[in-house]
């Protein structure tokens, strides 16, 4: 698994990664119970990845999560990656289904799409910065927690910058 501070030349994936994160680390905000808030996001890397044409990528994100709580699902991982306020890509997760009590990596397969009129170039230009300053999102998820009820949650202009430096 390739480390987040190794990434050179995979900076999308890069982003890919704290958007996903970002809906496991905000879920303190969707319960009440105190070890909701003892979840954490403790490693995320690049198992694989493949261009799909000029336009989109496939890759597969290994994200590990100490859970000292119950059981939850996310699902319907859907969001839009801004550039300077710009839409910058459309972007989806599969689902991940997250065990109660317990540390594991688990891998989570995304897809990421340029929005139209980006080109790959530019994309490339961008992405080899290397920094993530600029860049938001907006993100929006179903999470089920086992035997309850499922809950929508949204997240609108999330900073990536500000998320890698947590």
């Amino acid at each position: 698994m390739q480390a987040v501070s190794d990434m050179k030349g995979t900076e999308r994936i890069l982003i890919l990664c704290l958007l996903v994160t970002s809906i496991v680390t905000a879920l303190p905000g969707c319960g009440s119970l105190a070890k909701v808030k003892e979840i954490k996001v403790t490693s995320c890397g690049v198992e694989s990845y493949s261009m799909k044409g000029l336009r989109s990528l496939d890759a597969v994100l290994a994200i590990g999560i100490d859970n000292p709580a119950m059981e939850f699902t996310v699902n319907e991982l859907d969001g839009i990656l801004k550039y300077h306020g710009e839409d910058f890509a459309f972007f989806s997760a599969d689902t991940v289904t997250v065990n109660a009590k317990c540390s594991k990596v688990y891998d989570l397969p995304c897809t990421a799409t340029l929005r139209d009129g980006i080109g790959l170039l530019q994309a490339m230009q961008i992405a080899g910065k290397g920094s993530l300053e600029g860049f938001t999102a907006d993100i929006e998820a179903k999470v089920k927690i086992k035997k309850g009820p499922r809950k929508t949650v949204r997240f609108k202009d999330l900073d990536l910058q500000k998320l890698a430096e947590k």
